[in-house]
């Protein structure tokens, strides 16, 4: 299994190199259901994920959005985890309010999120500043040096809470939305079969409980 080892509150490696984060709980529940379990091929960045999963090296991916791109390697289940995307702006700025607002301005991001694609596509005019993760975008933008940062609504919260950034601001919904699924290395139908009907057999009950145990772990963290 590959993961994203710097996507908190999502997912990462901690400093021991176990999978933690709400992404954690859910792949724990589903191996626990199915009776497997996963080897965790370690990476040093999503980038460096993304070239394994091309490459043929991992059976699973535990967390990302569905592309055209990502078809080529993979197929995928049911999303498990949806948040709309926001964009998150400095305080100050009162003239940003939509994507569009940004055509000659700046906004950060990690590259090979699936926003990329899709920005570049619809908002050639929007300056794509390429970050290592979430964290130190929204560092960025409370310092002013870029002008946004764009991420799921559930993430944006839970960082701008866990970084202390009192004059970040979070704007309405973009257009996108953030729907996680597992990617299965291509034409492993019998594996992304299984894991589809785990994944469809997650309650409503299930999700509470989930969450439940991540905001305990964050409190105990933090």
């Amino acid at each position: 299994m590959c993961v994203d080892p710097d996507w908190l509150p999502y997912e990462n490696l901690d400093e021991n190199g176990l999978h933690s984060g709400l992404v954690s709980y859910y792949m724990s529940l589903l191996k626990s259901r199915l009776d497997i379990n996963f080897k965790l091929l370690q990476s040093k960045s999503w980038e460096e994920t993304q070239t394994y999963y091309r490459e043929g090296k991992c059976d699973v991916v535990s967390a990302l959005n569905k592309t055209a791109e990502r078809e080529k390697y993979l197929t995928f289940t049911q999303a498990y985890i949806k948040s709309p995307a926001v964009l998150i702006l400095n305080e100050t700025n009162g003239q940003d309010t939509q994507l569009s607002d940004l055509n000659g301005k700046t906004l950060g991001m990690v590259k090979g999120y699936f926003y990329d694609i899709k920005l570049r596509e619809q908002y050639p005019d929007i300056k794509i500043i390429y970050l290592p993760n979430m964290e130190t975008a929204l560092q960025k933008v409370s310092s002013g040096e870029i002008n946004a940062t764009i991420g799921p609504l559930f993430l944006a919260f839970a960082l701008t809470q866990d970084v202390a950034l009192n004059n970040l601001k979070i704007m309405g919904n973009s257009e996108y939305q953030d729907e996680l699924r597992i990617g299965i290395k291509k034409d492993n139908l019998l594996l992304t079969s299984v894991l589809n009907k785990a994944i469809l057999s997650i309650s409503t009950d299930d999700n509470a409980m989930l969450r439940k145990k991540w905001a305990k772990m964050r409190q105990e963290q933090n």
